[in-house]
């Protein structure tokens, strides 16, 4: 079974391969993700030159995150396996965002590319 880790472990092999460049094309943001089970957070960086994914430690969140992503562990693997759509997440309450709406609306291209990284047993 997938759980966060490891969806953000692929996220940051996603970001900084050869997709990360495109991706910080497309996105230029920065996201810092809450898991609602447990308050766990995790960052994605594709604002800087060198595009990020990873936990945040205490006192490491960035100050000004573009976008801030509220979520359950089991909707984000949803999202990740494309069980669930984000902006109907969204709807449904199920997705939390604060900040840059255009940016929530290109998530759906970072989670394509998480999932393209997470092993195949896992999906």
């Amino acid at each position: 079974m997938t759980n966060a880790p490891e969806i953000f472990a692929a996220m940051a092999e996603a970001v900084g391969g050869p997709d990360g460049t495109k991706l910080r094309r497309k996105f230029k943001g920065s996201v810092v993700f809450t898991i609602s089970d447990n308050n766990e957070q995790w960052y994605l960086d594709l604002k800087s030159e060198k595009p990020s994914a990873g936990k945040l430690t205490a006192g490491g969140a960035p100050t000004n995150p573009d976008l801030s992503v509220k979520v359950s562990e089991s909707d984000m693997i949803k999202m990740v396996r494309k069980e669930l759509n984000p902006q109907q997440a969204f709807m449904k309450g199920k997705l939390k965002i604060k900040g840059k709406m255009a940016l929530a609306m290109k998530l759906t291209s970072v989670l394509a590319a998480t999932s393209k990284h997470l092993p195949k047993s896992r999906l």
